[in-house]
């Protein structure tokens, strides 16, 4: 009994539930001041919030992203492509070229830009993990993921390559193909880091505390999500 009031506690006097405790507090304060409408609206931020902050929905939006993806081929890709951001993409990428023996390009790498330590270094690193220098190709104009593969896109053209293999966080990879779509540029999708497609995950009563790594994983589901949107309309 007492670990579960421990953990109960640290739920909710811990980020984000300590905006929750909060909120909870505030808005029930205000409705008993008869001022129902503030009060209202801040109980209404604290179980968004809550709900938000909660691993089974963080699960659920992550997983309408990672379902229905291709199935990863790339037996005759003659270029690696990897694109700049967050997720655990760049081991896979080198662990492919390794593989095809092909040229690997990073596009997006804007912070190699100025800094010849930097980039030194990033070479460094890439032939330490066995990707030899001369196979190496750097981009480091593009910002962000439509930039990144029109980019990509034209040093394929550029270089001949022929059938480009581009490795992505699977949760990134439903805007990857609409961009490909967009821009009319044939290459497959290689999708890696899968958090929530193919596992088994069994919930407890600990899944309904706000934990800050569901937050997390729902703001990551919900800037993809406004990023296919935008993407639809603007592109």
């Amino acid at each position: 009994m007492l670990f579960v009031a421990k953990k109960i506690l640290a739920a909710f006097l811990l980020p984000p539930g300590l905006f929750i405790t909060l909120l909870l507090a505030a808005g029930v304060i205000l409705c008993r001041r008869k001022a129902r409408k503030s009060g209202a609206f801040l109980l209404f931020l604290a179980f968004l919030i809550w709900g938000l902050s909660v691993l089974p929905v963080s699960d659920m939006m992550v997983r309408g992203l990672e379902s229905g993806l291709p199935f990863p081929q790339a037996e005759e890709a003659d270029v690696v492509i990897v694109l700049s951001g967050y997720g655990d993409r760049v081991g896979p990428s080198i662990q492919l070229q390794r593989k095809l023996g092909v040229p690997i390009l990073f596009s997006g790498y804007v912070s190699l830009k100025d800094s010849a330590w930097d980039r030194e270094n990033f070479y460094l690193s890439l032939e330490s993990a066995g990707v030899p220098r001369d196979l190496v190709l750097v981009e480091t104009q593009s910002r962000d993921t439509f930039e990144n593969l029109r980019q990509a896109r034209d040093i394929c053209r550029r270089r001949g390559f022929r059938r480009p293999v581009v490795v992505s966080s699977a949760f990134h990879g439903k805007r990857i193909l609409l961009t490909l779509k967009k821009l009319n540029f044939r290459a497959d999708l290689y999708s890696v880091d899968f958090e929530v497609m193919g596992r088994t995950i069994h919930y407890s009563w600990r899944s309904a505390l706000p934990d800050a790594q569901a937050l997390l994983g729902c703001s990551t589901a919900l800037n993809e999500y406004l990023g296919l949107l935008l993407y639809r309309i603007v592109y």
